[in-house]
This record gives C-alpha cells, sequence and structure tokens, in this order.
C-alpha cells in the first residue's frame, strides 16, 4: 500500500492530544468530577470546531428549544448553523430551527450511557418537524445527535463486543428509525454509525434476508426499509488512498470517521458539504465498515402519506423533485 495520506498524519495528532487530555482529565476525576466533565465537553468542542466547516458554530452546555416551547434534556455539545443569531450564541436555551448537530460526552464510557442516549435521541428528534417527502429527512432525526467519549470502562479485547451488543439491543426496541441517535464515537477504540437503506426490494433479498425479515413481522409490502449500526470490520484487502471507495485493512481513525460522518450528514441538511465529505472518503477516513444488525420497517412505519401515496402510484419521479436523488444508503 502507498504510503499513508497527510491527512491520516493531521487526525493522528489530534487522537494523541485526546489521548493526553483523558490521561490528564482522569487524574483528578474524583477530587472535581464536575470540572474534569467540563473539561472533556471542552476538548470535544475545540476538536469539532477546528474540523467543521467555518460557517458553523460550536458551543457547549445547554438545552434546545423546541418552537413550543418545550426544551431537551440538556445536551453537552450543539453545532449551530450559519446563520444562527450572534447574540443568542451565549444563551444556554439554543434555538431548535439552527442546531444541525448535538452531543453527549462521556470520559469514561460506561454502559448506562448508552441506554440514556438513545432514551434522548428520540427526545430530541421530537424538536423539529421532519422534512416531508424526503427520504433523508423522514428517517433521521432533524438534528443529528450522538455520543462522543474519550475512552471506556472495559478492557481492550472486550470493549468492542459489548458496546456492539448494547446497541443491538436498543436498536431493536426503536419505534422509528428518526428516533435512533446518529452515532457514538470512541476516540480510542472505534465509531460506531447509524446508516438506513430507504427501498430496498423484498424480490433482491437472498433467501436469509428474507426469513429475518419476517421474524422481525415485516415485508408486508414489495419493499422494506432497513436501518443499521456500522462500524469497522477488518477485511482482507484495501485500496491505495485517493483511489477509493477506501476500505481499509488497519483500524481507521475513529475521529476521522466521526468527522466523515458529520459532513455526510450536514450535506444533507441543504448545505454544500459534499466536496470535503468525497475528498474524506477518498483519502480512506471511512475505513471498512460491517453491519452489526439489521432492523426491518415496513413503508407506512417509517414515511408520511406523501410519500406512501407517490410509492403506490406508478410515477415516482415526484420522489426526485423532493430531493431523493438516490435509494441507496443514507447518509
Amino acid at each position: 500500500m502507498e504510503d499513508s495520506h497527510e491527512l491520516h498524519a493531521f487526525l493522528q495528532n489530534v487522537t494523541y492530544e485526546m489521548r493526553a487530555e483523558y490521561d490528564r482529565i482522569f487524574r483528578r476525576t474524583r477530587e472535581d468530577p464536575g470540572t474534569a466533565g467540563d473539561e472533556g465537553e471542552s476538548n470535544w468542542a475545540s476538536l469539532l470546531s477546528d474540523w467543521l466547516p467555518a460557517d458553523v458554530y460550536v458551543a457547549t452546555k445547554g438545552r434546545i428549544l423546541a418552537a413550543d416551547g418545550s426544551a431537551s434534556p440538556q445536551v453537552d455539545v450543539v453545532v449551530l448553523a450559519g446563520d444562527y443569531p450572534r447574540k443568542l450564541r451565549d444563551k444556554k436555551l439554543y434555538l431548535a430551527g439552527g442546531v444541525l448537530a448535538a452531543f453527549e460526552c462521556k470520559n469514561t464510557l460506561r454502559k448506562e450511557h448508552l441506554a440514556k442516549v438513545f432514551i434522548n435521541a428520540q427526545k430530541i428528534s421530537e424538536l423539529k418537524k421532519p422534512k416531508k417527502g424526503n427520504f433523508y429527512g423522514e428517517a433521521f432525526s432533524p438534528i443529528t445527535y450522538g455520543l462522543l467519549a474519550h475512552s471506556h470502562e472495559w478492557s481492550p479485547d472486550r470493549a468492542t463486543q459489548i458496546i456492539d451488543a448494547e446497541i443491538k439491543r436498543l436498536h431493536a426496541m426503536a419505534k422509528h428509525p428518526r428516533h435512533l441517535p446518529c452515532l457514538v464515537t470512541i476516540s480510542d477504540l472505534q465509531t460506531w454509525q447509524l446508516h438506513y437503506d430507504p427501498l430496498r426490494p423484498l424480490a433482491a433479498e437472498p433467501p436469509f434476508q428474507k426469513q429475518e425479515i419476517g421474524k422481525q413481522g415485516k415485508g408486508n409490502w414489495s419493499y422494506v426499509a432497513a436501518s443499521m449500526f456500522m462500524r469497522w470490520v477488518p477485511l482482507d484487502f484495501d485500496f491505495a488512498p485517493g483511489k477509493g471507495p477506501q476500505i481499509a485493512k488497519e483500524r481507521p481513525n475513529p475521529i476521522g470517521e466521526l468527522l466523515l460522518y458529520l459532513l455526510r450528514h450536514l450535506a444533507h441538511k441543504d448545505f454544500d458539504r459534499s466536496g470535503m465529505a468525497s475528498y474524506y472518503q477518498e483519502a480512506g477516513l471511512s475505513g471498512g465498515t460491517g453491519s452489526l444488525d439489521m432492523k426491518y420497517w415496513d413503508l407506512p412505519e417509517v414515511y408520511s402519506e406523501l410519500v406512501i401515496s407517490i410509492l403506490k402510484g406508478n410515477d415516482w419521479s415526484a420522489l426526485e423533485k423532493l430531493g431523493n436523488t438516490s435509494a441507496r444508503s443514507l447518509p
């Protein structure tokens, strides 16, 4: 394989810095856990501010305020749109209309933190109305939400499998894909990402998948939708940097995966982020991913009457007019 792309070296330095910060913070956690938590959040806010586009603003600690006056649970980091009022950036009730993403931050991830994130993901998804008629807008939360952690409480050889099992369990209980968190990043371990297939023809599914669809009580239409959490898995081949799609034999940088995934979401939120997202993909930040599990949805469970009425008809061209450029995996 060719020499590693410089972008990987830049991100590896960020990973070292995050590890050094975790070690420093951890030494003082018992003396002052509140300050330790604040410092960890500041680390993530600084990282996102440094690496996300210049026209977004990253803030810490607050609640997200819906148009009806209801507010979210407290979030640790928020990413605000460029048109968010500067006067209100330091107010700790963030107006939902200008919030692009929000995160829970942990210095040391524990199992119970994952359950809390799944609960809060549903609450945050209900703060803004979904974009009707658009596969992405109806299936993903209007506010990209996830968990960011410096490290975790388990031994390195067990951590990934424990988190896999808990994410699978919590995923199975979801009532709508929009209620799911989009990602879990542990800077010294892995990034788990939520992906979504908007239309999967049943006729094209292999027999074992059809059997699984039936077990989940789905398959009442000729198409199904599917949500899945994915993470890097080791593969026995790779591509040279810049030759993409980049499928890495070696574990990719979890922070690089986080940044690429966020840029993809920003691009779907009517912001032109496709240039850097494509570059990061070609440079190999995404690594190879494998699906932990797949939850199937009958289309009326996910989509509005607008989308269902189009799908029932013979002319699907209206879907493209509503911004559906592809039925491939999202984001």
